[in-house]
């Protein structure tokens, strides 16, 4: 792995971009929004990028998480060389109101509905937490449709988390499952800003802090307004007292496409041994498997160090379509 790290770092420093890369998704040169109705309900889908290029598809994380926030820096980066879709997940984002119950089969249907829409047939996908999450689901379920996977610290890679009993008990006390909205949308902008801030680890700061603020203000007010859970329905259906309910660990083996286990070194949500663990269990099932620790990093890591993620990506999709490091010579 270490080699394999110091390769990327020299090719970062062997390669000299010359083209300006736009901030967040929402500046994208081109960017096409679709408000979509798929299963019942509204899906919100950033696109941008040349058609007829590799399709790279970015699925987000969980809770106050938005296609427009986590993927800040990476997808305006992958649009330069890549066709890429963004989706904002069942009640994030743009993608509200939905009725009823969001669990794993739910969101399983409506992903591949979606897809469908899209008329994406063929593609690779990129997930942080409980988009790394329903990656695996997904690409184990459509081996067929799944080209390769980067994997952001996907969630549901254990048994059990910190403080099992207390997580099942929290969440069964009415009114427990809002408190945080409740808390936040009292919040002016500083005070969201010193928030956003709060979750950035080993030195890293936003890049563009009133904009990812202001994505942050959107989601509060989202899940307020429609009267959501903090937590989703996703993570709530795994929660037991004494142990998780279900994990991801028989999904692995059923994987077939090279994939990219990408973690901060810093992250207490998803921990080393874990990821280790499921690292060696795609290996040992004939998946080719690469894992890169970030350092100085945590959860977020495509937020809190971009340069290192936006490298590490690309040059992981280059050599899954078999596409030559780009080398600009300055003048």
């Amino acid at each position: 792995m270490i080699e394999e790290t110091e390769r990327l770092v020299n090719r970062m420093n062997d390669t000299i971009e010359t083209r300006e890369i736009p901030n967040g998704i929402e500046n994208v040169p081109g960017l096409k929004h679709h408000d979509l109705n798929v299963c019942g309900g509204p899906m919100s889908v950033y696109e941008a990028g040349e058609k007829g290029r590799p399709i790279v598809v970015l699925l987000h994380g969980a809770m106050y998480d938005e296609s427009r926030f986590i993927w800040d820096q990476l997808f305006p980066f992958l649009s330069r060389d890549y066709h890429v879709f963004a989706l904002d997940s069942p009640r994030h984002g743009k993608s509200r109101p939905w009725e009823g119950y969001l669990d794993r089969a739910r969101l399983m249907d409506i992903l591949d509905n979606t897809f469908n829409r899209l008329g994406l047939e063929n593609f690779s996908l990129v997930g942080l937490s409980m988009g790394g999450s329903l990656s695996i689901d997904y690409t184990s379920l459509h081996p067929d449709k799944v080209k390769s996977m980067v994997l952001f610290e996907p969630g549901g890679l254990t048994e059990k988390v910190d403080s099992q009993f207390l997580v099942w008990l929290y969440i069964k006390i009415p009114g427990m499952l809002r408190m945080l909205n409740r808390k936040y949308i009292k919040k002016d902008h500083a005070a969201i800003r010193k928030l956003l801030e709060s979750i950035y680890v080993g030195g890293s700061k936003p890049t563009d802090p009133d904009r990812l603020t202001s994505i942050l203000e959107d989601e509060i007010k989202g899940r307020y307004k429609y009267g959501e859970n903090d937590m989703d329905d996703w993570q709530l259906s795994c929660i037991g007292p004494f142990r998780l309910k279900w994990n991801l660990l028989d999904r692995i083996p059923l994987i077939k496409c090279p994939t990219l286990w990408l973690r901060g070194a810093d992250s207490v949500l998803v921990k080393q041994f874990e990821i280790d663990r499921a690292v060696k269990l795609a290996i040992d099932s004939g998946t080719k498997a690469e894992l890169e620790v970030v350092q100085n990093a945590g959860h977020i890591l495509p937020l809190e160090r971009p340069e290192q993620a936006n490298v590490a990506v690309k040059a992981f999709l280059d050599k899954t379509y078999l596409i030559e490091p780009e080398r600009t010579v300055s003048s």
